[in-house]
């Protein structure tokens, strides 16, 4: 299957001031909710649809509570999940700082090697019609 993009003209991130750069965006289609994983599973496996909607909630509880910890969560090929702290006010001495210092965290996500392999051997489909040059009118 070919992820499919756009293409839209965007600010050169090295210079503000030349022309707009032309880039590809990922589309995407469909939002899969957890139900609609577990009817898959379903479909594929003896597993109920209770069977997998508990597994999975019971899974995210228990990874959530790791996170907390301070633990890092590996889900095998899809990847692992841990904390970082990305907002957080300096002190000028080591005696100063506090946990009043941090501001906040976020979640870190690192790809797997399945997703890894996924991503190395995707292929790409335009969605985005191109226009002959002739068919431009620049005002």
């Amino acid at each position: 299957m070919a992820l499919q993009y756009s293409i839209s003209a965007r600010p050169n991130p090295s210079s503000k001031d030349a022309a707009p750069m032309f880039y590809a965006t990922a589309k995407s289609s469909t939002v899969i909710e957890v139900r609609d994983l577990c009817k898959m599973c379903r479909a594929h496996s003896t597993f109920t649809m209770g069977d997998s909607m508990g597994a999975i909630e019971t899974l995210l509880e228990h990874a959530i509570e790791q996170l907390q910890l301070g633990n890092i969560v590996r889900l095998g090929g899809l990847g692992s999940f841990r904390l970082t702290i990305n907002r957080q006010s300096g002190a000028e001495t080591l005696e100063q700082f506090n946990d009043s210092n941090i501001k906040g965290c976020h979640v870190l996500f690192t790809a797997g090697d399945d997703l890894v392999d996924m991503c190395n051997n995707m292929s790409y489909q335009c969605v985005t019609e191109k226009k002959k040059k002739e068919d431009v009118v620049e005002n």
